[in-house]
């Protein structure tokens, strides 16, 4: 680069620098940081993009026995639906766990790697983590442009490359893959910055991000629940469900496949004819998705934090309908069993051999009444002892 352009370029900067610090410091007054917490408010079960990204929250929020579990849109299954999620068996009971949920819809194995890469710098409670796939993320293809281009978090990826107990090695990795996922040459090398106008790039990108993540973090305190008081007693599995196959069996009436009704009369039941083996080409083959996960896993150790992988399976009797056979799904189950068997630190919840169970989802993808509570079960176990679960 030319002398003088790089000149104006630095110029350029600082300027943004200074317009960037002149934003940021006129909303510190009105802006709370985002380490700001309150102990008697739990903010674990808030389903929130700005939440997620913002490692200074995630952070001032876990405690001692808090589960961190990276997720995706399961986490926006609401109580009305569903009044088995973990906002209601673990938010409104005392079982001596919280589980600080991470992740929104299209938030996949990448954007988990750099989240757990950020998040873990100086520990998590008990160094655990959990984390939910399903087949939904490993399609071929893999996540388009635009989608992870929604998601993508310049917080996370920067405390991504700040950890150095993450090797050079994943760092490059990632890099390469927010490149093919459409993520600009400005950013990725901002992350890590090798000469002035990158530190200056990294600033004003981080001031920017810090603002948009105040904003959000205002709506997600005013969605804390109350923290429980009282002695932590041990969930009774057995009843908690039964009680849900009773619940579902009220809220599934219109199907033989166990689905919400309202989703099946509204949403897949118009659709059906028309879905018949529409899917038939599909492989779960032709995807970065399997190597994102082994970077996940990868990252976890380099961490010195054990991992639960929980496999979410999908809707058998649909999947058959869209032409995707059963054993082409459970190749890819297979698959994500032997990544998850690379990396002996973890530990697996596999839930893949529940495809035909009534009651499991509550649609195709999602957990649903039961299916929650063995997930739970699952976690909390997991958080106790660090057992595997599950077909194995």
């Amino acid at each position: 680069m030319e002398p003088q352009v790089l000149k104006q370029r630095f110029a350029a900067m600082m300027a943004g620098v200074a317009v960037a610090a002149a934003v940021v410091a006129g909303s510190f007054f009105v802006l709370p940081p985002q380490a700001t917490h309150d102990e008697a408010v739990d903010y674990g079960y808030v389903y929130s993009g700005a939440k997620s990204s913002s490692v200074d929250f995630i952070k001032a929020n876990l405690r001692e026995n808090s589960l961190l579990v990276l997720g995706s849109s399961e986490f926006s299954t609401p109580a009305r639906t569903v009044p088995q999620i973990p906002a209601q068996t673990f938010g409104t009971n005392d079982y001596g766990i919280h589980t600080m949920l991470v992740g929104e819809a299209f938030d996949q194995c990448l954007w988990d790697a750099m989240a757990l890469g950020a998040l873990a710098d100086g520990g998590l409670p008990h160094n655990k983590v959990a984390v939910i796939v399903g087949l939904g993320q490993f399609t071929d293809g893999g996540l388009d442009n635009s989608s992870f281009g929604e998601r993508f978090s310049y917080t996370l990826y920067q405390g991504f490359c700040a950890n150095e107990q993450v090797p050079a090695v994943l760092k490059a990795y990632v890099r390469e893959r927010l490149s093919q996922q459409g993520i600009d040459e400005t950013t990725i090398r901002s992350g890590m910055p090798k000469n002035p106008l990158e530190l200056i790039d990294g600033m004003v990108l981080g001031a920017m991000d810090d603002l948009k993540l105040r904003q959000g973090l205002r709506e997600v305190r005013a969605k804390g629940i109350t923290m429980l008081d009282g002695s932590a007693v041990a969930p009774d599995w057995g009843a908690l469900r039964e009680e849900a196959l009773l619940t579902a069996q009220t809220m599934s009436t219109t199907n033989d496949w166990g689905t919400e009704d309202e989703f099946y009369t509204t949403q897949l039941a118009p659709a059906l004819d028309g879905l018949k083996d529409a899917r038939k080409e599909e492989t779960y083959t032709n995807t970065p998705e399997y190597e994102d996960l082994d970077c996940f896993l990868s990252v976890c150790d380099a961490c010195g934090i054990q991992p639960l992988v929980v496999i979410q399976p999908s809707l058998g009797p649909y999947y058959d309908h869209i032409g995707i056979s059963r054993d082409t799904r459970w190749s890819a189950y297979q698959h994500i069993r032997d990544v998850v068997a690379t990396h002996p630190n973890a530990r697996l919840a596999d839930f893949s051999d529940r495809e035909y169970e009534k009651y499991f989802l509550f649609d195709i993808v999602h957990f649903g009444w039961t299916g929650w509570i063995d997930a739970e079960h699952a976690l909390y176990d997991f958080a106790q002892d660090g057992g595997s679960y599950g077909a194995q």
